[in-house]
């Protein structure tokens, strides 16, 4: 009986342990329900991870349990405006916006901001209201995660990505992830040798992970050694990233032509 009790003491002291970090690594939330908060972190670690069937699954289940969960409607609005989805995004930035302003908090009334900005110009200058971010939460990874992914996608502003992605791994350096985020801003930026070193990093602390061998596919593909591209995209098959299957037989086609 004793050790039946220090072990749900353990799992609960786990549980809080991980809902800490959670908190460290997100902006805050004004949702009440811990359900929707949940799902709405399961959803933004599966987006950095690239798998964007488990993201959108995690972030309807978000919404479904609290349907003004405000944070959850802007973080899958701002995706769609990343992916040029123009149309998902006006639907789902309409809802986050009906939400209103009087029930979020400092956090989310930035995010509104940004909203706001995207619906007039899917395009838009967002840099005043990441500045915002930045001032009022210096110590919170997910302002810089949403540096790295506004100014890689939206913006266009690379070295700009690579100077929040290097914030991230600070703040954050055992987010696996993150260095991926890190890599692809390296890689657009024309600095291939810290792209590599990025995804070497992502692949080491995640060695399960399929897109760090896709990441690492990618990055080979650029610099024309198809070989070890093809590798990396036949590893994060194996590891069940499907559409690396079909890079994976690009990749060998060129190696092919090449020889």
């Amino acid at each position: 009986m004793k050790k039946m009790k220090n072990l749900s003491l353990f799992i609960l002291l786990l549980m809080v342990f991980q809902a800490v970090q959670a908190q460290e690594y997100f902006l805050p939330v004004s949702t009440a329900s811990d359900a929707a908060k949940q799902y709405y972190y399961d959803a933004v670690i599966s987006s950095q991870h690239a798998d964007l069937k488990a993201y959108s699954e995690s972030i309807q289940k978000a919404v479904k349990e609290d349907p003004n969960f405000f944070m959850a409607y802007a973080h899958l609005a701002l995706s769609m405006a990343g992916l040029g989805q123009n149309d998902g995004f006006e639907q789902v930035a309409g809802k986050a916006l009906a939400i209103p302003e009087s029930q979020l908090n400092p956090a989310e009334k930035s995010m509104r901001k940004a909203l706001e900005i995207l619906k007039k110009d899917t395009k838009g200058d967002l840099s005043p209201v990441l500045n915002d971010l930045v001032t009022a939460y210096p110590d919170v990874p997910q302002v810089y995660e949403m540096g790295v992914v506004v100014n890689y996608w939206i913006l266009n502003d690379y070295q700009a990505a690579v100077e929040n992605g290097k914030k991230l791994v600070k703040l954050d350096p055992k987010c696996s992830a993150c260095y991926n985020l890190l890599g692809y801003a390296h890689m657009e930026n024309g600095d291939l040798k810290s792209a590599k070193s990025a995804f070497k990093k992502y692949i080491k602390m995640a060695p399960n992970e399929a897109n760090a061998f896709d990441s690492m596919g990618e990055y080979y593909m650029n610099v024309k050694d198809y070989k070890k591209s093809f590798q990396h995209y036949e590893k994060a098959a194996e590891l069940g990233m499907e559409p690396s299957r079909q890079r994976a037989e690009e990749a060998k086609r060129l190696m092919s032509e090449s020889n």
